[in-house]
């Protein structure tokens, strides 16, 4: 064992020093491979991705050795490590719009353009702080320069829709969070989402957001619309009253709440 763990040492080296060269929000490398991310990678596979868990492909994540190399080569890195989202419900998101620094830009879901299979607006794509750069670069005539009042608009008018919103995380080594885009999802057509409910928050996790729901009971009509628009399933109606479970804070809840029974809560820990 001791044998084991000394050739070991100098490979949980290597990855502790590059973690910390690769994490900063401004670090070239880090930067270099979100490039490479949005040029090449990205679209492609959230439509492999789409297609394996949802669409003609599912019979993959159906049998147990694809499944297996869905799961653990790639959604799970890539989960954990590389890229995943943060619900923010949406009076939150556009105070966090109001604070931005830097420019701003939209353009098509990437989602949405990989696996043309969803309904709902495309040019929802919002990237900041680092992202914008990038994805301008990248894609100068996909997308374009636009100030927060647009930005503000964009995200009330998905909201009005009833979508969810997303700030997206890239590089997630070293407790890393860095925020480079805001994705207003559905649940039918947000490959993450999708990815997260059908080989769970093991493998694919989404990170919880600052925000939690909370309930009255008293105030509670039993309307059930709380448990019809939760994408996370964490509502659920007792003849007792309802019931909070692992909220995400997507806030959709308490948009949705006939008698205001439901409200959202900067989260404790």
């Amino acid at each position: 064992m001791q044998m084991i763990a000394a050739k070991l040492l100098p490979l949980t080296g290597f990855a502790f020093l590059l973690g910390h060269v690769v994490y900063g929000e401004h670090s070239p490398l880090r930067m270099f491979l979100m490039r490479i991310f949005a040029r090449y990678i990205e679209v492609p596979l959230l439509h492999l991705v789409y297609l394996a868990c949802v669409g003609r492909l599912k019979f993959l994540s159906k049998f147990f050795l694809t499944r297996w190399l869905i799961m653990y080569p790639i959604a799970y890195p890539f989960g954990h490590y590389g890229d995943t989202g943060r619900p923010v419900p949406t009076a939150q998101l556009l105070e966090m719009i109001d604070s931005l620094e830097g420019p701003i830009a939209v353009g098509p879901c990437r989602c949405r353009m990989g696996h043309r299979a969803c309904g709902h607006p495309l040019e929802t794509d919002i990237v900041i702080r680092t992202g914008t750069q990038v994805w301008l670069d990248a894609f100068p005539y996909a997308y374009r320069t636009i100030g927060k009042d647009e930005a503000r608009a964009i995200v009330s008018e998905c909201a009005s829709q009833g979508m969810f919103h997303m700030v997206f995380l890239h590089c997630l080594v070293a407790g890393a969070m860095n925020e480079y885009v805001i994705c207003n999802c559905c649940t039918d057509g947000c490959v993450p989402y999708i990815l997260n409910r059908s080989l769970g928050q093991d493998i694919y996790p989404l990170v919880a957001g600052a925000w939690e729901a909370t309930v009255d009971a008293d105030a509670c009509e039993r309307c059930g619309n709380c448990v019809e628009v939760c994408p996370f399933s964490a509502r659920v109606l007792y003849d007792s009253g309802p019931r909070v479970l692992e909220c995400f804070g997507c806030g959709l809840c308490a948009s949705n709440c006939r008698g205001g029974a439901s409200v959202m809560e900067r989260r404790s820990s």
